[in-house]
């Protein structure tokens, strides 16, 4: 299974969420919607199923895009330090606000069966997101496009941290790993030829405050959360305006994530987890 929980990436999934919405938003919200979504990861899961022959792969996307609501996030309590909200604070308006519940409740719903399907017969789930190459931090409230274009400017962006091509999210609070370890080794083997020898929790580690967290705690050895960066799909990708997604980029990193996703399922005892 591979699940995308922020599988709106293109602009009419945010203007089809938009129309239904009857708040203030604030001014080119979409900009913000563009350099915040998973662009690439659709494109990257299909090339992934396609290499997987005789395999019974099962995608999951969500479309509402997380500049509404954040489908892989918990939506009830306090928001956690150091995380984003799972539903904005520029969004006040009530019945907006209902709206969008009721959407992560049903998309959450459905990826709880998802997950006790595939990882409750034995299978493997992949969560699959692609990050901007930088680590651009500004806050999420009203001025936030404000704050993201500033930040973007020539001689700004560079001084944000790079991210590494791709990171594995497999601890959780505590050093505990939750990822299947023979998925975690193999894509080491698969990836490190490419020069894309993958990163272990670089970005940030797996949090409560995630349903990430939640799926592969209550499926331990079975989720994988992995996160590839933009810039190795996008041709180009842009911030602040809908990308186009190579082909043969795609290809290319699909067939060693189909490879060690392959070698995990042949592998003996691969859901394990370990301390």
């Amino acid at each position: 299974m591979i699940e995308i929980p922020h599988g709106a990436t293109s602009r009419r999934h945010f203007d089809a969420v938009a129309a239904r919405l009857a708040g203030p938003l604030p001014a080119d919200l979409a900009a913000f919607f563009h350099v915040n979504t998973d662009e690439g990861a659709p494109e990257l899961a299909r090339a992934i199923a396609a290499a997987l022959p005789g395999r019974r792969v099962v995608i999951l996307r969500a479309l509402v895009p997380r500049t509404f609501v954040d489908c892989n996030r918990v939506v009830t309590g306090e928001v956690a330090a150091g995380m984003t909200a799972g539903l904005p604070v520029y969004l006040r308006d009530a019945a907006d606000q209902a709206l969008l519940l009721e959407l992560h409740r049903r998309y959450s719903a459905l990826a709880e069966s998802a997950y006790e399907e595939v990882c409750g017969g034995g299978g493997l789930a992949l969560a699959l997101h692609t990050y901007a190459p930088r680590s651009v931090e500004v806050a999420v409230d009203d001025d936030v496009v404000a704050a993201l274009r500033a930040a973007y400017r020539p001689g700004r962006r560079e001084r944000w941290p790079p991210r590494p091509p791709i990171d594995l999210i497999t601890r959780a609070p505590g050093g505990e790993t939750l990822a299947p370890s023979a998925l975690v080794a193999a894509l080491h083997e698969s990836l490190s030829p490419l020069g894309l020898g993958p990163a272990e929790n670089s970005t940030y580690e797996l949090h409560p405050a995630t349903t990430g967290y939640r799926h592969a705690r209550r499926h331990p050895g079975q989720v994988l959360c992995l996160e590839v960066r933009r810039d190795l799909l996008g041709a180009p990708w842009r911030p602040f305006v809908e990308s186009r997604i190579g082909p043969r980029k795609c290809a290319r990193l699909a067939r060693p994530l189909a490879a060690a996703i392959a070698a995990a399922l042949a592998a003996p005892q691969s859901s394990s987890s370990s301390a």
